[in-house]
């Protein structure tokens, strides 16, 4: 028979005409042998369909227990000739598979797939699922290479084409994200950690543990100020403490793990030890004194002598070395009061002396408003007017450095240490009782202070 005749039987028996490609719809009539099954079209002939044809499964070697008689297969032709319309179920199962892909698109599903080889123009990978060709884009390959299976998930499918884009990056990002949250539960605050920084900016920098990254600001890499892009470089493994943990966030301290200057010199230093200073700053309460590197202490003014009248301040200037003695030491607001009082005696301590009482004073300097003098091993003062029971004008005509006199306590004051006295009062005393040896009841015809007064008036 020609093939024009056969072509003829077909197409009249058929209703149309059978010809390579077409899709048919069949019903398996017999299982010829392990590899080869017939299928009944409707026609005088029936299609052939082999193994191979039916599936791309290595593993199935044999039709029997894979389908039954009387099942209805889908197939395409792929070649007639005389005696058989040969039939293939390859086409059928892509597209079953492909279906099965476009429901895959866009979730969270995850295949796992073989990197066969690199695609053409370095433009990613060529992959492989259940024999279904894929295409793995370099941006979206991650850590992919060839020869691995790894997880993807399926991003783009276009069934007519037999399309398929799959992405190992999304699931690389998921695996990451699942991994950080993992890590960032186990992370408490007060927890001292090791991580590498991974950007400085002047405002702070990243410092990245495993998968989780924290903020190390700049107000916590250390207790003085710095210049935290030159503190600290990119790659630098740095230890921290986290302060605050909120919203997925890390806020972190270096400072915290660090003593600051004020800690060092609270532990090397006690309240009564004395020390050495700079002077640093004059304040109107004081004296602000650096006793070390970056730490500094106030010498109030009450604290400069015992005498409430010193102005220290004024004898001294900025950067001049005093001693002086821990007074206070405030850990807590790191605060350090110093006393300059605390290391010398109280001269007074020992002054029990009143109004009235009678003194010897040495005169130590002579000024136009009286007699700087020594008494009862403090300083006092002789105004020029308690100084001479004569008018006189210059003191230096009258008394010499050194000299020793009795003067009256006229004022005293310890707590102010003021202690004013008068040499007059002494000498009008005397005079007084000069002249009462002198005079008898019956001579006198003029009063001790008739007398004193004409005295005094010469």
């Amino acid at each position: 028979m020609e093939n024009n005749d056969f072509a003829s039987m077909l197409e009249e028996s058929f209703g149309k005409k059978i010809k390579k490609g077409d899709k048919v719809t069949g019903e398996i009539v017999s299982i010829v042998d392990d590899k080869t099954i017939a299928v009944s079209l409707g026609t005088f002939t029936e299609g052939i369909m082999h193994l191979d044809h039916f599936t791309k499964d290595k593993n199935v070697t044999s039709f029997n227990g894979l389908v039954n008689v009387g099942d209805t297969i889908e197939a395409t032709v792929t070649s007639v000739n005389e005696d058989h319309i040969y039939l293939s179920h390859l086409n059928q199962l892509a597209d079953e598979e492909f279906k099965a892909f476009e429901g895959l698109k866009g979730t969270d599903e995850v295949i796992k797939v073989t990197v066969v080889s690199e695609a053409a123009n370095n433009a990613g990978f060529v992959c492989k699922y259940n024999g279904v060709q894929a295409f793995l884009p370099k941006s979206l390959a991650g850590s992919a290479k060839v020869g691995e299976a790894i997880d993807v998930k399926i991003i783009e499918v276009e069934e007519s084409r037999k399309k398929l884009v799959v992405s190992r990056k999304a699931v690389e990002q998921d695996e990451y994200q699942a991994n950080r949250q993992a890590e960032y539960e186990k992370i408490n605050v007060g927890d001292v950690l090791k991580g590498t920084i991974i950007k400085v900016e002047k405002y702070g920098a990243l410092v990245k543990f495993n998968f989780v990254t924290g903020l190390l600001k700049v107000s916590e890499v250390s207790h003085d100020f710095i210049d935290i892009t030159k503190e600290l470089n990119v790659g630098d493994e740095i230890e921290v403490k986290v302060l605050t943990k909120e919203n997925n966030k890390l806020e972190l301290s270096r400072k915290a793990l660090v003593k600051s200057s004020f800690e060092l010199f609270a532990e090397a230093h006690t309240v009564g030890e004395t020390i050495k200073g700079t002077v640093a700053n004059k304040l109107p309460a004081g004296l602000l004194i650096e006793v070390a590197p970056k730490v500094k202490g106030l010498l109030h003014r009450s604290e400069y002598s015992h005498n409430p009248n010193d102005n220290y301040a004024s004898y001294v200037k900025i950067g001049d070395e005093v001693e002086v003695a821990i007074l206070t030491l405030d850990k807590e607001k790191e605060r350090i009061g110093l006393s300059r009082k605390a290391l010398m005696d109280n001269p007074w301590k020992d002054v029990n002396a009143k109004v009235g009482d009678k003194v010897e004073v040495t005169v130590n300097e002579i000024v136009p408003r009286g007699l700087r003098v020594s008494a009862l091993g403090v300083d006092g003062f002789v105004p020029m007017s308690e100084a001479s029971t004569e008018r006189i004008d210059d003191l230096t005509k009258y008394f010499n450095v050194g000299d020793k006199e009795t003067a009256e306590i006229i004022e005293i004051n310890p707590k102010e240490w003021k202690l004013r006295l008068s040499i007059k009062r002494v000498k009008r005393a005397e005079f007084e009782k000069e002249y009462a040896k002198h005079m008898t009841s019956e001579e006198a015809t003029t009063t001790i202070g008739d007398v004193v007064a004409d005295e005094l008036k010469k």
